[in-house]
């Protein structure tokens, strides 16, 4: 990282960033190009990984690049405050945010427990819940449920 007074090393604050955060934009390939979507997810720490877990249809592009090539790189941020700069000094003009990033590969949950825990932790995140909830084996089977294994988690901070 280029600005290492902006880099956030701790793994603790790392995590305390993604707590924050309601999306990610996961970045893949697709022949060559480059293909962004902003997904809802649920994460969970691993020891010093970041696990995060999303869900979709089986079928669209996304599912057909990630199918195709599963290596994904994941940016999610939060804050989000303009700061004013001045005529005087208009270079002051930013915006403060916490981020965080990192490289892994999809892997698809198949059985109805991998899913049903990728599940509640999206729910427990996003509903800043700690119920759990069971899904019936209809809505688990048409529901296509993975996760993402971040080694090395990065962090951003900009005041």
């Amino acid at each position: 990282m280029r600005r290492k007074d902006r880099e956030v090393t701790d793994l603790n604050q790392i995590f305390d960033i993604v707590s924050r955060c309601s999306v990610a934009h996961v970045g893949m390939t697709d022949h060559g190009k480059p293909y962004v979507v902003a997904l809802n997810f649920g994460y969970e720490r691993k020891g010093d990984s970041l696990i995060l877990y999303f869900h979709s249809a089986y079928e669209g592009r996304k599912m057909e690049i990630l199918k195709e090539n599963p290596s994904v790189y994941v940016q999610m941020n939060c804050v989000d405050e303009f700061i004013s700069g001045s005529h005087k000094n208009p270079c002051a003009f930013c915006w403060r945010y916490d981020s965080v990033m990192g490289a892994g590969v999809v892997e698809f949950l198949e059985t109805p427990e991998e899913k049903t825990h990728a599940l509640n932790c999206m729910i427990r995140h996003l509903g800043k819940t700690e119920d759990c909830f069971q899904f019936s084996a209809e809505k688990l089977k048409r529901t296509c449920v993975y996760r993402v294994c971040i080694d090395a988690p990065t962090g951003k901070h900009h005041e």
